[in-house]
């Protein structure tokens, strides 16, 4: 009998990618079409990369769960998303679920990607890039005038998927722009994705997602420090994960 569930099993994940590439390429060119008209990339989140997302997580049969819906409501603006990562999965649930509209943040190499780069230029998702270089410089400078200006952005503090859940060494990027910008950080949590589709992995499991909005932290409450802004969101994090930090370091 586990024979048989395994073949089952094996010929619906070849039904599942085959579903995730006719998808990603459909709602790819819807999500195109809408930036010839989308200035600001809020039609295409709401009417490309939301539906694809949904579409996605539909078609794995994967749902998505979301608390802390009330954190959201009481920001007055712009936000600082801190998120932690564990799958591939995380950015289907975040697009899908979360309901506020939010940029990405990219590495610079992957805005000069054809088509992709205007795409995600379109869209408004703002360029890092590595080091102290004038060049680097200007790029934060961009990016914190355009928060200020109303643009939530999303950071995976990690900077790369855990390997086994625990919430790893946070990049200190996603709080100097806090604190530049003025805007709070609101953490949320990704549990569930994991199970779904591990690091190095490609085999998909359903599921369920579990998206935990965390209350919003001021870059004032840390002494307007980004590393002291950071231990707090992260320390915050931790206890929402019931983890301590010598098991998250390890």
């Amino acid at each position: 009998m586990s024979g048989l569930r395994n073949l089952f099993y094996r010929l619906w994940l070849v039904w599942a990618v085959f579903f995730v590439v006719v998808q990603t390429a459909f709602w790819s060119t819807v999500s195109i079409i809408l930036f010839l008209f989308d200035s600001t990339g809020k039609l295409t989140h709401a009417c490309g990369a939301r539906p694809w997302a949904r579409v996605l997580l539909w078609g794995t049969r994967v749902k998505v769960r979301i608390e802390g819906v009330e954190n959201i409501a009481a920001l007055s603006g712009s936000a600082i998303l801190i998120v932690n990562h564990q799958s591939l999965f995380d950015v289907l649930a975040l697009l899908g679920y979360l309901p506020m509209d939010f940029k990405f943040v990219v590495k610079q190499e992957l805005m000069k990607v054809p088509l992709w780069g205007f795409a995600m230029r379109r869209a408004g998702y703002m360029p890092i890039a590595r080091g102290n270089t004038a060049a680097a410089q200007e790029l934060f400078e961009e990016s914190a005038a355009r928060i200020r200006q109303g643009s939530s952005v999303l950071f995976f503090a990690e900077g790369t998927r855990s390997p086994d859940g625990r919430l790893g060494r946070f990049k200190g990027g996603g709080f100097k722009l806090a604190c530049a910008s003025g805007s709070p950080v609101l953490p949320v949590l990704v549990q569930g994705s994991r199970e779904i589709l591990p690091k190095k992995s490609v085999y998909i499991r359903p599921g369920v997602i579990t998206l935990r909005v965390l209350s919003s932290v001021e870059c004032a409450s840390a002494e307007n420090d980004s590393w002291k802004l950071m231990e707090s969101v992260r320390q915050k994090m931790l206890v929402a994960l019931g983890q301590d930090e010598d098991s998250a370091e390890t």
